[in-house]
């Protein structure tokens, strides 16, 4: 095990090499670069920041630095790292340390409320660069991603826009009145309802037939028209 004195004179040593040659830096600045190049974290993207370092060597020359993740996480959040700090194979120092990563993007935040099945349009939105670290949902990164789109949900001012919030404008909505075709071999004929549910051509859904009171499903065929087959 190497003594302390020899720990001591060896880091000094390394230390005053490394600035001779003009390769020493900031212990910390050193660990973010690798950070990012060993994570391929973008700085536009990302910003790192370390909260708590067991490493007391203050300049490093950075090809003497190397680090271990203690999970298997994304490096996002609170992330741990061990660092150590060797010179021609000989261990200098040895420690933890702690990072908080945060990723930043640029997406479509309300610029006012928006209320459920509101018909989504530019002017209700801004893209902005913001905190997207903790989203656990998909968030909308382009006013072109709104376009046909209405929200499924209730939006607060400043909140994110995300793609789970928002759906097609449906082609029949619900309570919406319709006409019921029924069609078998012998032909076709057809009765007054009401949507039960939002639907669009091509897809099923619950309608009200109005001269029985029958609750059935039926396939949407056009925005006031749904088909019943056998």
């Amino acid at each position: 095990m190497m003594s302390l004195l020899r720990k001591v004179i060896l880091m000094i040593g390394l230390l005053v090499l490394a600035a001779s040659a003009g390769m020493a830096v900031e212990t910390d600045q050193a660990i973010l670069d690798l950070m990012r190049a060993t994570y391929g974290l973008d700085p536009v993207e990302y910003e790192i920041e370390i909260t708590a370092n067991q490493i007391k060597t203050r300049l490093v020359d950075p090809a003497d630095l190397s680090l271990k993740p203690l999970s298997r996480k994304e490096p996002l959040g609170p992330f741990t790292v061990m660092v150590e700090i060797a010179h021609d194979g000989a261990l200098i120092e040895k420690g933890q340390v702690r990072l908080r990563v945060k990723r930043f993007a640029k997406v479509l935040v309300a610029t006012d409320k928006v209320k459920r099945h509101d018909i989504l349009t530019e002017q209700q939105f801004e893209l902005k660069r913001v905190n997207v670290t903790s989203l656990r949902e998909q968030p909308v990164s382009s006013m072109a991603g709104i376009v046909g789109q209405r929200s499924k949900r209730n939006l607060r001012l400043g909140s994110i826009l995300m793609n789970a919030a928002m759906e097609p404008v449906p082609d029949i909505d619900v309570g919406g009145e319709v006409t019921i075709v029924f069609t078998d071999n012998w032909g076709s004929i057809t009765a007054p309802g009401r949507a039960l549910q939002s639907g669009w051509v091509g897809g099923t859904l619950r309608v009200k037939n109005l001269e029985s009171g029958k609750v059935i499903n039926a396939q949407v065929i056009s925005e006031k028209k749904v088909e019943v087959n056998p």
